[in-house]
């Protein structure tokens, strides 16, 4: 926040703002907006530069100030604070108290630096590593240590699932086979949805087009992506096994039914995540690979177990 505000009373006129502003540029770091106060100092009202500019010099700043105006609290968050700014299009806005007394303004270039850290915190929270390189090589190992336990963790459990379709895989040994394609795909489409989940928290965007819809537009792009992967995995396997050909058909199903499941999981768990208060971002660390893999485990064997008749 920077205390330098340019403030004008109620009773000023466009001339007397603009003679005060004349006076007063060089103390004042930025001007935007004008804002507009009371003999208390309470803000009332603001009107842009441009208004100022184009009004006569007699116009009352009364008569051209928009009177609800976009305010935030000195204790704000700031990454709140920056989405305010990006989902109004402010160049500035201003800092009040209980009161409505004016303490400050927060203008955009404040903004872009704080988008720019908290994008940067999120990108390491997201990959589980610490963004400290001061921190000594054994707190690091140690704060890195703490994510990829989760994900052997559920490794161990993918692993113990996969164990109870060991009578399925020595029937049909090849589906082994599918089982790292039918994981990574899943995976990267889920991280891939997080991500554009994280980031639309971050910035706003989710909350303004709305959390419904952002969960349906990446459904729909899970589905699409996993018919397309779909024939082309489907295509594969009959091509590869043409003497046992629902191993192809079992295959494109599963890959299909694994994506869409797995872009619907991406885009949910960050914004659970953030609907209980915690930070998004490390949604998409182990929780989405790990909880997307084993889905796909199960919808690959059992989609096998019904197609092939095991």
């Amino acid at each position: 926040m920077s205390p330098s505000v340019f403030r004008m009373p109620v009773s000023a006129t466009c001339g007397q703002a603009i003679a005060a502003l004349q006076t007063q540029h060089e103390d004042l770091e930025q001007v935007y907006y004008v804002y507009i106060v009371d003999e208390q100092n309470r803000l009332v009202g603001v009107t842009s530069l441009r208004s100022l500019l184009t009004h006569a010099p007699r116009t009352r700043l009364t008569d051209l100030m928009v009177r609800e105006v976009i305010t935030v609290a000195p204790g704000q968050d700031q990454e709140e604070v920056a989405r305010f700014v990006a989902r109004y299009d402010l160049l500035a806005v201003p800092v009040v108290d209980a009161q409505q007394h004016v303490l400050g303004i927060v203008t955009v270039d404040d903004v872009v630096d704080v988008i720019r850290q908290e994008a940067a915190e999120d990108m390491m929270l997201m990959a589980g590593v610490s963004d400290a390189p001061q921190r000594s090589v054994l707190r690091q190992t140690w704060h890195r240590a703490g994510w990829l336990l989760a994900t052997i963790g559920g490794g161990i459990v993918a692993a113990e699932v996969i164990g109870l379709y060991e009578a399925t895989l020595m029937k049909v040994a090849v589906l082994a086979g599918f089982i790292p394609v039918i994981m990574g795909m899943g995976g990267n489409v889920g991280i891939q949805s997080a991500t554009l989940a994280v980031r639309g928290l971050a910035t706003g965007s989710v909350q303004i087009g709305g959390v419904g819809a952002f969960l349906w537009q990446e459904a729909r792009v899970g589905v699409l992506l996993g018919a397309l992967y779909a024939v082309l995995l489907g295509a594969y396997g009959v091509v590869r096994f043409p003497d046992t050909p629902m191993i192809g058909i079992s295959v494109s199903a599963s890959i299909f039914l694994a994506i869409g499941a797995a872009g619907v999981i991406g885009a949910m768990l960050p914004v659970g995540f953030d609907r209980v208060g915690a930070d998004p971002a490390i949604a998409t660390g182990p929780f989405v690979t790990t909880l997307v893999d084993l889905l796909g485990i199960i919808i690959y064997f059992n989609v096998a177990r019904a197609l092939l008749g095991l």
